[in-house]
């Protein structure tokens, strides 16, 4: 910075009083040559506007702070190789940019001064050489023109860069947006899993326990049936010799003689009568339904049997359980008495 203020007051002071040089003979009282002073105002002025622009360049990049482009990351540390690769890529290219930029200061700066050489240089011929005044001015509006065009590339790179690098910081954001999303995606997609083997145990084992009742199930089943068999084995067993033993015969006895207690056969009912019915009998011994399979007789015979077989219900009970029938069909008269 001070090595710059003394261009910077050795011009403000060449704008003020004008340039000195005189031509070979002049009076010394008199005032500067006027045509030289739009020539000069206007190296002047170039003189201003680079050693502003350095200033001001120089004045931004602090010692301690990071350089031109350098972007933070806010703490967050991608594992996407290709990502690292890239922001390495960036910082040797934002190396070479502060870099390049140093020496375009010290260009500048060089150029400066060999410009502030030149004036002089041109200040001590133009007492000798007022002809030449043109030109020179002609030279420097180049010059300064080059300068411009310079500064104006030079500003148009520093945009272009800070455009790159706030792309690369929104793809950075997408990135890291779209590996969040992808994150919360795996997490759901974890759960789901977690749900689905949580869910496919629990049908596993209602699946198991449903077997289980199922095996019991048929299990009891066998059993039962097994039981049954043996019970009606062991029934139609003690039935068969209960019907051996003639007890079904005296059963069937007890009920005819029940019956015939409450028979009042008609007047007229023939001594040949001869009927055989099928009687529905429900437990406790109640008859439910009573048809007749074979019948001789009269409407009347047969209403006044029915009414006999009513009256006589409930029956008489089985000697043995086993002799009890859901069916039981008699005969009258008894097969022993035809």
């Amino acid at each position: 910075m001070d090595r710059l203020k003394a261009p910077i007051e050795r011009a403000i002071e060449y704008l003020r009083t004008g340039p000195v040089a005189r031509t070979p003979g002049a009076n010394p009282n008199a005032p500067p040559l006027p045509m030289l002073r739009p020539c000069t105002y206007s190296v002047v002025g170039h003189v201003a506007v680079v050693a502003f622009m350095l200033i001001g360049f120089a004045g931004r990049i602090e010692p301690g702070e990071p350089a031109f482009g350098t972007i933070a990351i806010d703490g967050i540390v991608l594992d996407d190789e290709a990502v690292q690769e890239e922001i390495r890529r960036l910082d040797e290219l934002e190396r070479a940019a502060v870099i390049e930029r140093e020496q375009e200061v010290e260009r500048l700066r060089r150029q400066i001064e060999e410009q502030e050489q030149r004036q002089v240089r041109q200040e001590q011929e133009l007492s000798a050489l007022s002809s030449q005044t043109e030109q020179a001015r002609r030279d420097l509006s180049e010059q300064q023109t080059r300068a411009s065009r310079q500064l104006s590339e030079m500003q148009q790179r520093q945009q272009e860069e800070a455009e790159r690098l706030e792309r690369i910081e929104r793809e950075r954001q997408e990135e890291e947006e779209r590996a969040r999303a992808a994150a919360a995606e795996r997490q759901r997609a974890e759960a789901e899993r977690l749900r689905a083997e949580e869910e496919t145990r629990r049908l596993a084992e209602e699946a198991q326990a449903a077997q289980r009742q199922l095996e019991e199930t048929e299990r009891r089943k066998r059993e039962a049936e097994l039981a049954e068999r043996m019970r009606q084995e062991m029934e139609e067993e003690r039935r068969r010799e209960a019907i051996e033993s003639g007890l079904l015969d005296e059963y069937k006895a007890r009920i005819r003689q029940r019956i015939e207690s409450n028979w009042q056969r008609p007047a007229g009912s023939g001594d040949d009568l001869m009927w055989v019915v099928l009687l529905d009998i429900l437990p406790g011994n109640e008859v439910a339904e009573i048809r007749f399979e074979q019948f001789n007789g009269t409407v009347i015979d047969q209403r006044s049997i029915e009414t006999a077989i009513r009256r006589s219900s409930p029956l008489p009970a089985p000697p043995v359980p086993e002799l009890f029938e859901r069916q039981l069909r008699l005969r009258y008269p008894p097969p022993e008495a035809g």
